[in-house]
């Protein structure tokens, strides 16, 4: 039986992102496969790795209630993890989680399905990243790779207060604030909702923890960081806790006569911003939101492309890009017609 290391983190939102980056790193350099769990304290607002700080949340209100932002190194949307919600991650060879992002995905969620079954509490994964009950999110999951490598990272909500979420997170319409807030108590649940009653993170971990042994068929070994591991986690909370990787990495375009649109697709909601130069010269582009691409960066090599290109280029130039990308749930003529669209 496969043996995978087991360590628990609570700790900082740099100091826990920083680990998702070094235990990747450490696992294809040849180390065992990981599963972390990990507890955010103090409470922090993730932005995932394609957005915008600026046109996700309300700097101001997150200050306020003195919660930390920071940037996953995963893409998908904003997310609140705090002392109340457990995050779970996989580190490991690809092959031993399907191959692919999407397989990945699907089978690390059957650890929390599990999880909650042992709760009496019956969920069912739902495409592309979702573990739902009764068609209420309780968990939502995230994937990178490293070569051959990968990482997948996700959710269990404990408790949650979609208060805070309406509150600090900026809504396509502040007047619908009531109305978006009543959605998302619909849309979304957690463990103790579920059961009217109140149960303890700990006992959570270890129903989680005995669950994605049995998901996964491997052997959990209560492990801890290696001297290696320390040293790149401290080097790397540098970089997740600097203003550069938080809210320079997509930073929205500025100056008159911008363009903007954005679309929901199965894969994902994007935002897209364009100055053009005259009617017909894209002069600058930044494509955002809350979708997966990979390889994670290639994203910036679209808007390379598309930079002072012509607006009857945008089909060629996507064309092309997607020869060496993939993105969930959103194909190539779909975004060719969304940013066409706001080009117009």
């Amino acid at each position: 039986m496969q043996e995978f290391r087991f360590i628990v983190e609570r700790g900082t939102q740099d100091k826990i992102l920083a680990g998702e980056e070094a235990l990747l790193e450490s696992v294809a350099s040849g180390n065992s496969p990981i599963l972390r769990f990990v507890i955010f304290d103090p409470t922090a607002v993730l932005l995932g790795y394609h957005q915008a700080a600026e046109q996700e949340i309300h700097l101001d209100k997150v200050k306020e209630k003195g919660w930390l932002v920071g940037r996953r190194p995963t893409g998908g949307g904003t997310i609140i993890m705090g002392p109340d919600q457990l995050g779970w991650e996989i580190y490991a060879e690809s092959s031993l989680l399907g191959g692919t992002v999407e397989s990945a995905i699907q089978r690390s969620a059957d650890g929390v399905i599990k999880t909650l079954e042992k709760l009496n509490i019956k969920a069912n994964f739902r495409p592309k990243n979702d573990v739902e009950v009764n068609g209420r999110k309780i968990s939502g999951i995230g994937a990178f790779s490293f070569g051959k490598y990968m990482a997948v990272t996700g959710t269990i909500l404990v408790n949650f207060n979609v208060d805070d979420m309406v509150s600090t997170m900026k809504l396509s319409s502040e007047k619908m604030k009531d109305k978006i807030t009543k959605d998302f108590k619909e849309r979304i649940t957690w463990i103790n909702k579920e059961l009217n009653s109140n149960i303890s993170m700990n006992n959570v971990i270890e129903l989680a923890k005995s669950s994605f042994e049995e998901s996964m068929n491997v052997k959990l070994v209560e492990s801890s960081y290696t001297q290696e591991e320390i040293e790149n986690i401290k080097d790397l909370q540098t970089k997740y806790s600097s203003y550069e990787w938080i809210f320079g990495l997509r930073k929205p375009l500025e100056g008159e006569g911008l363009k903007y649109g954005e679309m929901k697709f199965p894969g994902g909601l994007v935002k897209a911003q364009v100055k053009m130069a005259g009617k017909d010269i894209i002069e600058s582009i930044l494509i955002t939101g809350d979708f997966f691409v990979e390889p994670k960066r290639a994203i910036y090599d679209l808007e390379a492309r598309l930079k002072w290109s012509k607006k009857e280029e945008i089909p060629k130039e996507i064309e092309d890009w997607y020869k060496d990308v993939k993105i969930i749930g959103i194909t190539k003529d779909q975004l060719i017609q969304f940013l066409e669209g706001v080009c117009k």
